[in-house]
């Protein structure tokens, strides 16, 4: 029989929710206290305690999720036999080093610097259940120091890590977590001196100044860390923007309109954070992630200047081998089907903004 080894996310759907979604009782659900930028928008929809993406609960099928688990990986040869992974570049004076930049963690975990603020990004420096980090991280967990703001955009674990946040909050206890709705319970019970501000689709989160401006925006993907807490915390992406600066942080989706909605907000958007690893088989992971091909589309949709891949090689997730997110995209890029900058730093690489 074969049974594939990604144990954590098999466990995921062991329960999943059983009622009928369009009778449950519907609520719409944003932060009062925060500027909402799409005119006449409710809030977030909520049925039956679970947040929907327009209309869809997005979370993959048990049935699909058997099938995958007891079905033979296509590429399994080929995957096994794949032994690269990223390079990785020591730079414990990233903390430090207050130039505007930007700098890839591993997966999906930046380090980002803007006007001298150091910001974090769904920072996971750790293996994660069921799941080893195949990489290091570029620096010493005492080097974490000087973070003004973490930016969370979502509570899976591979983007979430207890232990990350405890050693962020230790060594920085006045900073600022920016969240989705519903978010702090969860990042409470890592530390609860933690300062969580939530924000819901399309609202402004408030900074102490205004030179930076961060938005939560949509995302088409789903929560789930528990048995019993399907899509209880939202899930989204990020706009950043600094004096002319504009980035955009996809956070998990899958393919979707959002992409377009999100460039007619910020129609100049100059970075595009992509995730672009974990999209194999289709019939599984296309509405949590997207493949190259369709994070190439959606950066097209956002009329980005520069592509950054992002959710790869830290993690063994999904049946592609580590490598081939990336040569797909080298290859598209020598093809000239990225229409702007293909960059691929290095774990640790600093990239000088703008």
């Amino acid at each position: 029989m074969i049974v594939r080894n990604y144990s954590f996310y098999f466990l995921l759907f062991l329960i999943l929710p059983s009622y009928n979604f369009k009778q449950a009782p519907v609520i719409y659900l944003n932060n009062p206290n925060l500027t909402t930028i799409k005119a006449n928008y409710s809030g977030n929809e909520i049925r039956g305690k679970m947040f929907l993406n327009y209309e869809d609960v997005a979370l993959p099928t048990f049935s699909k999720v058997l099938k995958w688990r007891f079905s033979k990986n296509p590429q399994r040869e080929e995957k096994k036999n794949d032994k690269w992974l990223p390079d990785v570049i020591m730079n414990n004076d990233m903390f430090i080093d207050k130039q505007d930049k930007l700098v890839w963690l591993g997966h999906a975990s930046f380090l980002l610097t803007l006007g001298g603020k150091q910001i974090l990004i769904d920072p996971v420096f750790n293996d994660i259940p069921f799941i080893k980090r195949l990489v290091g991280i570029p620096f010493h967990r005492d080097s974490v120091k000087n973070i003004d703001y973490v930016l969370l955009s979502h509570g899976h674990f591979d983007h979430c890590d207890k232990q990350s946040f405890k050693t962020i909050a230790a060594q920085n206890p006045n900073v600022k977590i920016f969240a989705p709705l519903r978010s702090t319970p969860l990042l409470k019970s890592f530390n609860s001196n933690l300062n969580v501000q939530e924000a819901g689709w399309y609202q402004q989160f408030k900074l102490d100044g205004d030179d930076i401006k961060i938005y939560y925006m949509p995302a088409f993907h789903w929560y789930k860390r528990g048995l019993f807490d399907n899509n209880q915390i939202l899930w989204g992406s990020f706009v950043i923007q600094y004096k002319g600066l504009t980035i955009f942080f996809m956070g998990d989706s899958g393919y979707n309109t959002h992409f377009k909605e999100i460039a007619s907000f910020f129609p100049n958007i100059d970075y595009c954070i992509m995730g672009v690893g974990a999209y194999k088989p289709s019939y599984m992971m296309k509405t949590s992630h997207t493949s190259p091909e369709d994070a190439v589309k959606a950066f097209h949709d956002l009329k980005g200047k520069v592509f950054i891949p992002m959710h790869y090689g830290t993690y063994d997730l999904a049946d592609e081998p580590l490598r081939e997110p990336l040569t797909l995209l080298e290859n598209m890029d020598k093809l000239q089907q990225i229409k702007g900058k293909f960059k691929a730093p290095r774990i640790g690489e600093v990239l000088l903004l703008p």
